[in-house]
């Protein structure tokens, strides 16, 4: 085995062998084109409420049930480098957040529970690097895809490859991921850029999209050939 495939993943822990070896067997190093593009996926307010805090605190979940807490604050800085690299590079970037106004009518993505919310909530955190002439994709439901007319604009662009980045890895991402792929998208995760409330979610959710639907990588693996 190469010392790529020797290299400790975050699902290691959760996955027995011979799943283990298998899915080593499939690592590459993506490469970023003039074809790619960067989803940052629903980095809103809502997701930081109760400050960089363990969520293992006492009450946390009960006050603020839409929180990823310290995992959330964690991939900040991580985003924005990744952010700047596309930005930098004169590549598309597509920012999403909820359809605020239309789920007010349709329902909410998940049926997880949640707090009564308002508009502000869903708007990008200030801390994210989104920018008034940055695209962003208002959504209803988990995939970035669903019924956004996102799909046209990407081809219109001669898109060919997807980097993912946002939250959360067990819902949103990977929704939207399973829907780039069947597209017909090369896929890669950016694991220092994607984060969920539940450790154990977020570790199996992205082995399964490293066995199936693309590749996760982390963010100094990643290479420019421009």
């Amino acid at each position: 085995m190469s010392d790529d495939q020797n290299k400790k993943r975050v699902w290691d822990p959760y996955i027995p062998e011979p799943f283990l070896s298998k899915v080593a067997q499939q690592r590459e190093s993506p490469q970023i084109t003039r074809n790619s593009a960067l989803l940052v996926i629903d980095l809103y307010n809502l997701v930081f409420e109760g400050g960089n805090r363990s969520l293992h605190e006492d009450g946390l979940l009960d006050r603020f049930p839409a929180t990823c807490g310290e995992k959330a604050y964690q991939a900040i800085q991580p985003t924005n480098q990744l952010i700047g690299l596309f930005r930098d590079n004169g590549l598309p970037i597509f920012f999403s957040t909820k359809d605020f106004e239309q789920s007010q009518k349709d329902g909410n993505a998940t049926l997880r529970p949640r707090k009564i919310a308002k508009a502000e909530d869903y708007q990008i955190f200030p801390e994210i690097d989104f920018r008034p002439t940055d695209n962003l994709v208002k959504k209803l439901r988990a995939s970035i895809f669903f019924n956004t007319g996102l799909n046209d604009h990407l081809a219109n662009l001669n898109v060919e490859s997807l980097f993912i980045a946002g939250e959360s890895t067990s819902g949103c991402i990977r929704a939207s991921v399973v829907d780039a792929f069947s597209l017909g998208y090369q896929v890669c995760l950016v694991e220092d850029c994607v984060f969920d409330q539940n450790p154990v979610s977020h570790a199996v959710n992205l082995y399964d999209m490293q066995h199936k639907y693309g590749q996760v990588t982390e963010l100094s693996e990643l290479e420019a050939d421009l």
